[in-house]
């Protein structure tokens, strides 16, 4: 009988790493949609090269449970002792999104009283045009 063990791994970034312990499968179920999916990989190590191997041996659209039942069933024909597991979380429902409360109906507002224009105070005689400022001179010189 093979032995189920939790598929440890390592995330590297994107790239999620891990070392099984060959001859192994590798049952893995996750989610699309709300629907299962669910794989079974056998990994192995080349005797002559020592490279790890892997074969995708079983997929189909199952819960995890049928995967693993499959892969037990299997493991003998291939003289595996363990399979390694690994389930995603089936996603729960969205939660629902918050309400916002009604907005309130604007109080109208009075309206300011319009501002009298006030009449500017009379301009020095330097901010003239120069032939005003010469006639201002010429009638104080004048007085």
């Amino acid at each position: 009988m093979a032995t189920v063990l939790s598929l440890t791994s390592v995330g590297i970034g994107d790239v999620e790493l891990f070392m099984p312990s060959p001859p192994c499968l590798v049952v893995n179920t996750f989610y699309v949609d709300g629907e299962p999916e669910s794989s079974v990989v056998y990994v192995w190590q080349d005797a002559e090269s020592g490279e790890l191997k892997s074969e995708l041996i079983y997929m189909q659209p199952v819960p995890f449970e049928t995967a693993l039942a499959w892969a037990e069933e299997h493991a003998p024909t291939r003289s595996v002792q363990r399979i390694h597991a690994r389930h995603a979380a089936k996603p729960g429902p969205k939660p629902a999104a918050k309400r916002q409360p009604a907005r309130k109906a604007a109080t109208k507002r009075k309206a300011a009283p319009k501002k009298k224009a006030v009449k500017a105070p009379a301009r020095k005689a330097a901010r003239k045009a120069p032939a005003k400022r010469r006639a201002a001179r010429k009638t104080k010189a004048a007085r």
